[in-house]
C-alpha cells in the first residue's frame, strides 16, 4: 500500500512545471504539468485546491486536458493513459508559456465554461527527491539521515511543499515544565495531530528538531491525501478516505531538555491485501538538534547486516536478555501477547525509545503482518540501570527535568 505521495512515484516521471493561480468561481488551484508529451502522445499532469489538498489528475494533450470523475467507471490503468469519455468530469484547454497557463475549463455534463489563469512558480524533476533520498539511505547511519539529507522542500518538491506549508496550526495547550515544552499541531485536512516544540532553551536546536517533526507531519499527510485521491484513480474500498490516518495515534512518550521520544502507532488501509499496522518509535537529540545516535549514550549498536548496517551491540544484547528473564510486569503477565509472546522478535525488530519515568524501552517495531499483534513497547530499563553503560557524555542524555 502506497502511503507517501512523492514525485518519483509517478510513471515515465521527468521535468514539470508547477502553477499556481485562480480557477474563475472555484477559487485558488495548484497545477503540475509534463513539460512535454510522453512516448504515447499523453500529457499527464494533477491539481489540487488548497482548501482539501486532494489531487485531480490530469490526461490528455497539449491542446485539451480531462479531469475524471470521482470513482470512475474504469480509472486510467497508470499516469500515461488516458481518460475514457465517460469518465471525464470537465476539460482544461489553453496555451502555456514562459509565464503561465491560461485557458477555459469547461463542465462535461453542463457545459458550463470558467476562465483559469495561472502563473508559473516552479519547474523541476520529478525524480531528484526519490534519487536524494535513495543516497541518504544509501549513506545512512541512522533513522532519520532522510529527513536530515533529503527532506520535502520547494526544490525537490515544490507541488507537495504549496500543498502542505503553511496548512498545520497549534492547538490545546503546552505540555512540559521548565524550559522545555511541546504542542500539538493539526492540518484539519487530514485531522491527526503531531507535535512541535514549543519551548526550548537553543533557539537554533528549537528549529532544527522542528523542521524533523514537520517533516514526519508532512510525510504522514501526503499518504492521507494520497488515499483521499485515489477515489479518482482505484476502485479500492479504502479510495477516497484518509485510509486510517485521521485515527493515528501520535504520543510523546518523553521529553526532557536532552530527548524527546514521540510514538507513531495505527492501522492505515487505502487498500490491498492487508492494512499498515505499526509502531514507529522516533527519538530526538535535543541536544544537537537531530535524530538521536543512541551510540551517543552507550554502545547499543555495532557493524553488522540489520538496522541501517548496524545491529544490536553485546551491550544492548545483555540489557534485552535482563529483560526477558524478568519477564513481564505483574500488571501485564495476564496480558496478550505480553513479552514472553513477543520476545523472539528481538533483536531483529527491536526499537530504542525513551519513556516516562526515565526509562529506555525496548519495542517490536517492523514486523509484518502475521506479528502485528506484538507491535508495541514490552519492556524497559530505568536509565539508573544504564550507568555502567554510559560512554562519556552519555550522562548528559538521561537528565529526568
Amino acid at each position: 500500500m502506497a502511503l507517501l505521495s512523492l514525485p518519483g512515484a509517478q510513471a515515465d516521471a521527468a521535468q514539470r512545471t508547477v502553477y499556481k493561480g485562480t480557477l474563475q468561481g472555484a477559487g485558488e488551484v495548484v497545477l503540475e504539468l509534463d513539460d512535454a508529451a510522453g512516448a504515447n502522445g499523453v500529457v499527464s499532469g494533477r491539481y489540487f485546491y488548497p482548501g482539501s489538498g486532494v489531487d485531480i489528475p490530469l490526461r490528455g494533450t497539449g491542446e485539451v486536458l480531462y479531469e475524471p470523475k470521482p470513482n470512475p467507471a474504469r480509472p486510467p490503468a497508470s499516469d500515461t493513459a488516458t481518460i475514457d469519455a465517460a469518465d471525464r468530469a470537465a476539460s482544461w484547454q489553453g496555451a502555456r508559456d514562459a509565464k503561465g497557463y491560461r485557458g477555459q475549463w469547461t463542465d462535461t455534463r453542463t457545459g458550463k465554461q470558467r476562465r483559469f489563469d495561472l502563473q508559473r512558480v516552479a519547474a523541476y524533476d520529478t525524480d531528484q527527491l526519490e534519487r536524494d533520498r535513495a543516497q541518504a539511505r544509501a549513506a545512512q547511519s541512522g533513522p532519520g539521515d532522510i529527513d536530515l539529507k533529503a527532506g520535502i522542500d520547494a526544490t525537490r518538491a515544490p507541488y507537495e511543499t504549496l500543498k502542505l506549508a503553511g496548512h498545520a496550526k497549534p492547538v490545546g495547550k503546552d505540555v512540559g515544565a521548565g524550559a522545555v515544552a511541546y504542542r500539538m499541531w493539526v492540518d484539519p485536512r487530514t485531522r491527526f495531530a503531531y507535535p512541535r516544540l514549543s519551548r526550548h532553551p537553543d533557539p537554533q536546536v528549537m528549529r532544527r528538531v522542528n523542521a524533523l517533526l514537520e517533516q514526519r507531519h508532512w510525510r504522514k499527510s501526503l499518504g492521507a491525501l494520497e488515499c483521499m485521491a485515489s477515489a479518482y484513480t482505484s476502485t479500492n474500498p479504502g479510495a477516497g478516505t484518509l485510509g486510517g490516518f485521521d485515527e493515528e495515534n501520535i504520543n510523546v512518550t518523553w521529553l526532557s531538555r536532552a530527548l524527546l521520544t514521540v510514538t507513531e502507532a495505527g492501522s492505515l488501509d487505502c487498500g490491498g491485501a492487508h492494512p499498515f499496522n505499526h509502531f514507529e518509535p522516533y527519538t530526538f537529540d535535543l541536544l544537537r538538534g537531530e535524530y538521536l545516535d543512541w551510540n551517543r549514550v552507550f554502545d547499543a549498536y555495532a557493524q553488522g547486516k540489520r538496522t541501517f548496517g548496524r545491529e544490536p551491540s553485546a551491550a544492548l544484547s545483555r540489557l534485552v536478555d535482563q529483560v526477558i528473564k524478568a519477564g513481564p510486569a505483574e500488571r501485564l503477565a495476564e496480558q496478550r501477547p505480553n513479552l514472553e509472546d513477543c520476545a523472539d522478535l528481538w533483536p531483529q525488530y527491536l526499537a530504542l525509545g525513551a519513556a516516562s519515568p526515565g526509562a529506555l524501552s525496548l519495542s517490536v517495531s517492523g514486523v509484518g503482518h502475521a506479528s502485528g499483534a506484538c507491535l508495541g513497547t514490552h519492556g524497559s530499563v530505568p536509565f539508573q540501570a544504564l550507568q555502567r553503560y554510559l560512554k562519556p557524555g552519555g550522562q548528559a542524555y538521561l537528565v529526568t527535568d
